[in-house]
């Protein structure tokens, strides 16, 4: 990676701004660091104005799409179901994610800061790991029984996991194989998956072969390899991602309020955890309730419909816990109707635009951090068709993670 570096004139005051930054980066997939997070967060934000004034950052893209996301949730508090929840929710989701968002688009100045984003979080990943191995070593291959406590519970951490993977994929492609073990970059590879599997969580899988896709497809634009080579790459970490997959949803039950035993793993079972999966029946339960109200919903907030609609929905799913629709977009509709949806999609859309247009950039890196960018959309798409983890700790790090990618993006792309 090339490593063109814009200098504030000080060395301290040029890498003070990043310290809080690397350590929020760091934290943030480990649960019981909310004071550090938000102490880093506001610490990174002052940097970052400090780091704009002194060095004009391009100007920030996404105006009219975050305009309309954000004003949509803004516009629910006048016919929200319960405001001052609605309120302390676009505080959290959206204010503090925006936030994230602007420090590190102003932050990622150059290939030196893109490297070191890199570098914190594969720290942070392998932090989690350890703390996951340390909180388990009593009964370490028992899957089923781990204490996810540390990483914000299982669903949380393999949505984690999802969205860093085009980051670390990018660092494991910058480094080559014969650099290993003076490189230890590769080492983390195998801990992923490791850490992935242990979650037991069979979207990560899916989300990972779409991320591993996407790079197929454009990856072998960007260097000098050849297309059947990297194709052949792919193909067989996809083998390995099916593989893993198929591992992980045998041991998965069919219906989770039968009893263990009438769900041992058959030659069907896991085209039965689909067939038979509640996932149906809450799309159908949450679909009725955004015909009620398909224009507004009721209000901002992920687990507001939860609360509204809590006396309709049936008693066994108590048990369940199902808050929400277990869909990001259904959540979207539920909460803010169908223009709420229609904004969310369109910031989707603009964002894979802007990652395209910096993929196609002339620049040295600006075809892996373009694509890095397109494959955390994919990501966060993908890991969230059955589930809403765009939320808390994941909502931070994809803003985060997208400020990066666009802030290094940007630069490149004018020529920086």
């Amino acid at each position: 990676m090339s490593t063109n570096h814009t200098r504030i004139p000080g060395g301290f005051r040029e890498y003070a701004p990043l310290v809080p930054a690397g350590l929020f980066l760091f934290a943030l997939p480990i649960n019981h660091t909310m004071a550090l997070r938000m102490l880093c967060l506001f610490l990174m934000a002052v940097g970052a104005l400090y780091v704009h004034f002194s060095d004009r950052a391009p100007s920030l893209p996404l105006k009219l799409p975050l305009a309309l996301w954000a004003g949509f949730a803004t516009l629910s508090l006048a016919w929200s179901l319960d405001p001052v929840f609605s309120l302390n929710e676009i505080k959290t989701e959206i204010g503090y994610g925006m936030l994230a968002f602007l420090a590190f688009y102003a932050l990622t100045r150059s290939g030196r800061e893109w490297k070191l984003w890199l570098y914190c979080l594969a720290a942070g990943m392998l932090a989690t790991v350890a703390l996951a191995l340390w909180a388990n070593r009593t009964h370490l291959g028992d899957f089923s029984s781990y204490d996810w406590d540390w990483q914000h519970g299982f669903v949380a951490y393999s949505t984690y996991l999802a969205l860093v993977a085009p980051f670390l994929l990018a660092l494991w492609l910058a480094t080559p194989l014969r650099a290993f073990p003076r490189n230890l970059a590769w080492l983390l590879a195998p801990l992923f998956l490791l850490a992935g599997y242990a979650t037991l969580n069979r979207m990560f899988w899916l989300a990972l072969g779409a991320i591993l896709l996407v790079f197929a497809a454009l990856w072998p634009r960007v260097g000098a390899k050849p297309r059947r080579t990297g194709w052949l790459a792919a193909g067989a970490a996809l083998a390995l991602v099916a593989l893993l997959f198929v591992a992980v949803a045998k041991q998965k039950p069919v219906d989770p309020l039968a009893a263990p035993a009438a769900n041992a793993a058959t030659a069907s079972h896991i085209l039965g955890t689909f067939e038979n999966s509640e996932r149906f029946r809450i799309w159908r339960f949450w679909l009725e309730r955004i015909a009620e109200r398909p224009w507004t919903g009721v209000g901002f907030g992920r687990d507001l419909p939860h609360y509204v609609h809590a006396d309709l929905k049936p008693k066994e799913w108590a048990a369940l816990m199902f808050a929400h629709a277990h869909n990001l977009f259904l959540n979207y509709a539920l909460q803010l109707g169908i223009g709420g949806l229609a904004a969310l999609l369109l910031l989707f859309a603009a964002l894979l635009r802007e990652f395209w247009r910096i993929r196609r950039a002339p620049a040295p890196d600006a075809a892996i951090v373009g694509l890095c960018g397109i494959g955390l959309v994919v990501a966060l798409i993908s890991k969230n068709l059955t589930d809403d983890l765009f939320w808390r700790s994941d909502s931070l790090l994809f803003w985060a993670l997208a400020g990066i990618a666009l802030g290094y993006g940007k630069r490149l792309e004018q020529g920086r």
